[in-house]
């Protein structure tokens, strides 16, 4: 079976404006998927929404909003319910880097509402078509912080745990229905949030990855296995840190590291 008749012929892209998110939108529509495309940025999001049109020949429509608003998840549901579904990528991430209890709590629960609430109301709005059709798809989008203890993003990490977490689970229950579910986790990767928190240039850090084989590496594991690290380096820092070294050990190292690479914070 193709990848179109897998997991098309729409795919809803949550946070699809830039880095990951406008990148899966692009191989996604390299590979025929029609898109219904969600994010924050406006300007960005209709400008990749009419390339791509123009460019791959497929059909898009643009919703500009916070997938946490309850008008902007009923536009999509609206759209949703006129197209035939196989695809739910959840892109929309909020990070916060810093000490925890420096943090105003309302920045944290804002974090939690954006990661794991909106995406918990996604899933269980649309994902029971394809479990009903018997046939789709879900990528969810996680970190190497949910790996361990990440200090200065605490409820990042949190939250990218419970992501984590949960698509492991999904990939097993949803998969006797025919819906296959992945977690990407990815380490450092070029997007537009992870250069405005600045990271300090420092020796022996994770390298840099780019958009696209992170997402490729993505995509091809969506069907074989329930969670994937792109980057071969980045496989090898997961195992190190989540099974070698012990626990207290490999959080104290994400410290130091951490601490190094966003001084001030």
């Amino acid at each position: 079976m193709s990848f179109p008749q897998r997991y098309g012929p729409w795919a809803l892209v949550v946070g699809a404006a830039v880095g990951l998110g406008a990148e899966f939108c692009r191989q996604l529509a390299e590979r025929g998927l029609n898109l219904i495309m969600v994010a924050l940025e406006k300007d960005e999001l209709d400008t990749l929404a009419t390339d791509l049109t123009q460019r791959h020949g497929i059909r898009t429509h643009a919703v500009t909003g916070d997938i946490t608003a309850p008008d902007v998840l009923d536009s999509v549901a609206l759209l949703v319910e006129d197209v035939e579904l196989g695809l739910v990528v959840y892109n929309a991430g909020l990070s916060i880097c810093g000490m925890w209890l420096d943090v105003p709590l309302e920045r944290h629960r804002r974090v939690v509402d954006v990661n794991i609430s909106a995406m918990m109301t996604v899933l269980h709005r649309f994902v029971p078509p394809m479990i009903e059709r018997g046939r789709g798809g879900v990528v969810l989008l996680s970190s190497m912080s949910g790996l361990l203890g990440t200090p200065m993003y605490g409820s990042y990490a949190a939250t990218k745990a419970f992501t984590l977490n949960l698509a492991e689970t999904l990939w097993d229950e949803w998969r006797p229905h025919g819906v296959d579910v992945v977690a990407v986790v990815p380490g450092p990767t070029d997007t537009p949030g992870y250069r405005a928190d600045a990271p300090r240039p420092v020796r022996n850090a994770p390298k840099v990855m780019p958009v696209a084989p992170v997402v490729a590496e993505g995509l091809a594991a969506l069907g074989k296995q329930p969670s994937v690290i792109p980057g071969r380096a980045n496989r090898r820092n997961g195992i190190l840190l989540s099974r070698l070294l012990p626990r207290k050990r490999a959080v104290a190292l994400m410290g130091t590291a951490m601490r190094e690479i966003y001084p001030g914070q």
